[in-house]
Order: C-alpha cells, then sequence, then structure tokens
C-alpha cells in the first residue's frame, strides 16, 4: 500500500504517493496513473545525493530542516514542507459553512513537546497550535482554519494517545466572496 504525503513550497501545494515493493521505490503524484522509480543515494557524509528517477541521474544538494528541506537541483533551489497525508475532514464543502467548533485530535500517540496557543487566543489558518513528539519526530499540528481557541486540555510533558483531543478551536465564519 502506498504511503501518501502533502509536499508544499510558497507557490506549489501537491499530493503525493510513496511506493515501495521489493526494495524497489515508486513516486508518482496523487491523481496520476504514471509512476517514477527512484533511488537516492548519499554521497560519503556529505548533503551531497544522488538521485535517479527512471534510471536518469540527478546530483541533488539536501539539507533537511525539521518538517521539510531545502533541496538544490543545479541553478533551481526548492524550499519544501512535508508532511504525512490526512485525509480532508468531512463536512460542508463551503467556504460559507466553514465555520464551527473543529476539533484537533492526536494524529498518533506520542508526547506534548510545546503548546503555543491559549484558550481565548485568536488563531489563522496553518499558525501552529502545537508540537507533539512521536517516534523521535516532532510534529507541528496547526490550526484548520480561522478561529479563537476554545479549549488546551492537555499540556507540555503529557503523554497522549491517537484520537485525543488536543485542542478546539471555534473557527470564524468565511468571507463572503
Amino acid at each position: 500500500m502506498a504511503e501518501k504525503y502533502l509536499i508544499r513550497d510558497a507557490d506549489n501545494e501537491g499530493e503525493y504517493e510513496l511506493d515501495r515493493q521489493d526494495g524497489v521505490v515508486r513516486v508518482r503524484r496523487a491523481g496520476s496513473d504514471e509512476w517514477k522509480q527512484v533511488e537516492l543515494q548519499q554521497i560519503g557524509e556529505s548533503p551531497l545525493y544522488l538521485l535517479m528517477v527512471d534510471s536518469k541521474p540527478m546530483e541533488l544538494f539536501l539539507q533537511r530542516r525539521r518538517g521539510g528541506a531545502l533541496a538544490t537541483i543545479g541553478r533551481h533551489q526548492f524550499d519544501y514542507d512535508v508532511e504525512r497525508w490526512r485525509p480532508r475532514s468531512a463536512g460542508p464543502a463551503s467556504r460559507k459553512e466553514a465555520s464551527g467548533p473543529r476539533r484537533i485530535t492526536a494524529p498518533m500517540t506520542g508526547s506534548i513537546v510545546e503548546v503555543r496557543c491559549h484558550p481565548g487566543q485568536t488563531v489563522q489558518p496553518g499558525d501552529v497550535l502545537l508540537v507533539i513528539e512521536s517516534m523521535k519526530m516532532n510534529n507541528e499540528l496547526r490550526s484548520p482554519a480561522a478561529g479563537v481557541v476554545e479549549q488546551v486540555p492537555v499540556t507540555a510533558g503529557e503523554r497522549v494517545t491517537a484520537g485525543q483531543l488536543l485542542v478546539a478551536v471555534n473557527a470564524s465564519p468565511a468571507p463572503e466572496a
């Protein structure tokens, strides 16, 4: 089964699928029928890599950072944020109906590293609400909408389980277009 990732840069956002079978790694943009076979080999201990895409070699300079990477291929530089893809919450698709309570729950079992919001605080879409550590990786949980934080029933250092309520945001109605 393919893993899905959401990859974002300053201008674009895309969902990509990664499939690993019998030592072969394939990648495709979600919705595309075309898979690309990829291989990434680090050159020594340096941030220089050999990237093979369908047997075509490319030199890649990769600087990893929390939540993404800065990649240089030739003269082109890409600053990406990468996170595991999560299905958008089911519900009304209309922007007009996007107000109301939003529950941000733990996507996995882990420990709360940092709480960056408090009840009564106004937040914007994408604002980091808290950081959860799981499997030695820190994951930023962001606000899904503009609104006011109503509840933060967790504290830094607390152990949480998947599905546990972390933050409740009362989303503001979206402005009419």
